[in-house]
């Protein structure tokens, strides 16, 4: 009985969380949140650089030849023909940012839903274990009883005694697999208290979700992401198109302070033209036409890519869901009965030991499986949400 009442002093002295109570805490303890956070903040202060007009160049001489003072300015203008497309690449990025972060969000939630129900599930194992040990130990005292009046063999005892060690190993198991499953889903969380909580809910929840919406690829963060890229770089294409454009730079400036000609100034105005006679930026082109063909390709993988991901998610969520129902209102019900009508005949005295043995393993082995499909219903859930980025 030590098990037992180590496993339920550590329930009494853990604190217990809710799904929503589990996010709550992983958005404000774990780090990707604000990671993705930065992530949208650079790509915004990107386009804010890349929309930056540059600071004219000044400069001053004085010589010793008339006149000897001498201020230039100096304006490039290169940028009009390129601005526009570079803040258009800027503005794309924010957009892959964005989808990036929803898709963070959705992974960290995606984490946590997992761990949570996870940790749910073998703490359900570890109840029903209980369970299977009170039924093995009543099973051991009709066995005893049955054998001081002589109606059973000793062997038959020995029977029914091993089926109840068997039960108590397996319970340790179980508590530890519920230790280690509290454990990850702290981690998950980052919980930083030094008692892991205890996860407080369903573990069916959702079990009757809708499956049959028509759901468009283009909303999956990964498939906005890749078309952002694919964008980015067709802007890009355009700004270096546009940058092949030979636009002056323009020079406006005063001279002064000659002994031949005092207090008079002298007014320069002039521009410079960039020469194309090493290269004429063909290069540049031919790289960003490379880089804008490559990112179109991916975008067109990726869509074809989520469009099987979508389908595998559907696939994936209806026959976990439709297993563990039928787990839940036909497999575990069934055994359950089965196992009750076998104890019944077996106090009675009209079966023997063998036949309530096969249906405590048969009840045993089927609630497990419950439990499991349950838990894979659940982690395909939490899959088929973050496809989609959502974290609710």
């Amino acid at each position: 009985m030590l098990i037992p009442l180590l496993a339920a002093l550590l329930a009494q002295q853990a604190p217990s969380l809710t799904l929503d109570d589990a996010l709550r805490q992983a958005l404000q303890s774990r780090g990707r949140p604000a990671s993705a956070a930065a992530g949208v903040a650079e790509a915004r202060a990107e386009r804010r650089l890349a929309g930056q007009l540059p600071n004219p160049g000044v400069t001053y001489e004085r010589t010793g030849d008339s006149p000897r003072q001498h201020l230039f300015v100096d304006q490039s203008f290169a940028w009009l023909l390129t601005r526009g497309a570079d803040r258009a690449a800027a503005a794309a990025g924010i957009r892959r940012a964005q989808a990036d972060s929803v898709q963070t969000m959705a992974e960290l939630a995606q984490d946590v839903r997992i761990a949570f129900f996870e940790a749910l599930g073998a703490g359900e194992t570890l109840r029903l274990i209980e369970e299977e040990v009170g039924f093995s130990d009543s099973l051991t005292r009709i066995a005893r009883a049955r054998l001081d009046v002589g109606d059973i063999s000793r062997l038959e005892f020995e029977q029914v005694a091993q089926d109840g060690r068997r039960a108590q190993h397996l319970l340790s198991e179980t508590l530890e697999t519920a230790r280690n499953a509290r454990a990850a889903l702290s981690r998950a969380i980052g919980w930083t208290g030094e008692t892991p909580p205890v996860p407080r809910g369903v573990l069916d929840a959702g079990l009757d979700v809708d499956t049959s919406l028509v759901l468009s690829p283009d909303s999956i963060p990964a498939v906005r992401a890749a078309v952002a890229d694919s964008l980015a770089a067709a802007h890009t294409l355009r700004s270096a198109r546009l940058g092949r454009l030979p636009i002056p730079s323009v020079t406006a400036g005063a001279e002064w302070d000659d002994p031949g000609d005092p207090g008079h100034t002298l007014s320069v105005f002039g521009f410079s033209l960039p020469l194309p006679l090493w290269n004429s930026g063909g290069a540049d082109v031919a790289l960003a036409s490379a880089r804008a063909g490559f990112a179109a390709a991916e975008a067109r993988e990726t869509r074809l890519e989520a469009v099987r991901a979508l389908a595998e998610a559907r696939i994936r969520l209806e026959e976990s869901g439709r297993r563990a129902r039928f787990a839940r209102d036909s497999l575990v019900p069934a055994a359950r009965e089965l196992r009750l009508r076998a104890v019944a005949a077996y106090r009675a005295g009209e079966t023997g030991v063998l036949p309530v043995l096969d249906a405590l393993r048969s009840e045993r082995d089927v609630v497990l499986t419950g439990v499991q499909d349950l838990q894979a219903f659940q982690e395909a859930l939490a899959r088929w949400r973050a496809l989609f980025g959502r974290v609710e």
